[in-house]
């Protein structure tokens, strides 16, 4: 475990005064010249809100970014090799996040408390049933049966769609556009999902045009529905279920 009151290196970049965790910030704190080289990272108390130069390390095992202002997982999810993820104290509002853990087979140590994603009553038996391979949770030894109750009553998380942060972040295209360019719609926000779950993006004659409605609304649904049956034919039986799941629960909230 790499220690939390290691020093800070003194100098910041312009970048890391706006929250941007850098290639030369990791090279000076990891003492490397490739990110592929770097194992371990601290980078604790950094008022860090971008971490996504991890997508570039594949080969790192430990990450210490615990007492920032970080808001998604989903860059953590391109580290194959990562064995240890301190992130307490930041900004995990949703814990459907860690759906972006659950393929890094190596992950042990998970420190996640203090997220507001951290305070629901389920929390740590979810966690549990979706990443059983932990060895350690919130600096908590994980036992045999408590990964067995997290089966029967973690709760059962849908994964986050990129979809709907792409929209919330301000992505979202004018009324007219959308009646205007539904084939364009519906395949990016396929494309989005599938980069989610690592497929590859569909080209454009894949899509054909969903037919024109009255109202944005309707319009931006047909759009979403044509995206969702295209994506619902590549995915497997694990994944089915999960978004089976998601269905029903949202039938049942109408």
């Amino acid at each position: 475990m790499i220690q939390e009151s290691e020093a800070e290196p003194a100098a910041e970049s312009a970048a890391a005064a706006m929250g941007k965790l850098t290639e030369g910030q990791v090279m000076a704190k990891a003492h490397s010249s490739d990110l592929e080289n770097v194992k371990k990272l601290n980078c604790w108390c950094g008022e860090l809100t971008d971490v996504s130069i991890f997508r570039q390390m594949p080969n790192i095992e430990v990450i210490n970014v615990s007492v920032n202002s970080i808001t998604t997982l989903e860059d953590f999810a391109h580290c194959p090799n990562l064995a240890e993820l301190y992130i307490r104290k930041n900004c995990i509002g949703d814990l459907a996040e860690i759906w972006y853990l659950r393929n890094l087979r190596k992950l042990r140590v998970l420190w996640l408390a203090d997220n507001p994603c951290a305070a629901g009553d389920h929390y740590r038996l979810t966690v549990l049933r979706m990443l059983p391979n932990l060895q350690k949770l919130d600096n908590v030894l994980v036992t045999n049966d408590e990964v067995n109750r997290a089966m029967e009553h973690g709760l059962d998380l849908a994964p986050p769609i990129a979809s709907l942060r792409w929209q919330a972040n301000g992505h979202i295209a004018k009324d007219k556009d959308m009646r205007d360019s539904s084939v364009e719609i519906s395949l990016d926000e396929t494309n989005k999902i599938r980069e989610e779950l690592g497929l590859k993006p569909l080209p454009v004659d894949k899509l054909s045009p969903a037919k024109h409605r009255t109202g944005s609304s309707k319009g931006r649904n047909a759009n979403i529905l044509t995206a969702v049956l295209t994506l619902i034919k590549e995915l497997d039986q694990d994944t089915l279920e999960v978004v089976a799941n998601a269905c029903k629960d949202r039938l049942e909230s109408l």
